[in-house]
């Protein structure tokens, strides 16, 4: 709900999260016709709306982790044209 509620530079919340029992797994939406290793700078902006906005109410919350980028998780069944950004574990 805290990231359906957040703006984005473009007002899509081009975002999707995935729970994994303390993992929170972030995913941007690709952007159609353009490469995945360098993203518009307008989806870097989202992504750092998203995850600002994410830790911001966690925190709010009570809630205390961190962010972490190290590849996308194994396990996870990532979605469909997103691309994973990283993981914000609770501690």
């Amino acid at each position: 709900e805290m990231l359906r509620l957040a703006p984005s530079a473009t007002n899509a919340q081009p975002w999707r999260v995935l729970r994994q029992d303390r993992a929170f797994h972030f995913y941007a939406k690709t952007t159609e016709g353009k490469g995945e290793i360098d993203p518009p700078i307008i989806q870097r902006v989202d992504a750092g709306i998203c995850a600002n906005h994410f830790c911001l109410t966690a925190q709010e919350q009570g809630l205390s982790g961190s962010l972490v980028a190290s590849g996308a998780p194994a396990n996870v069944d990532a979605p469909e044209n997103y691309r994973y950004l990283f993981t914000w574990t609770e501690d």
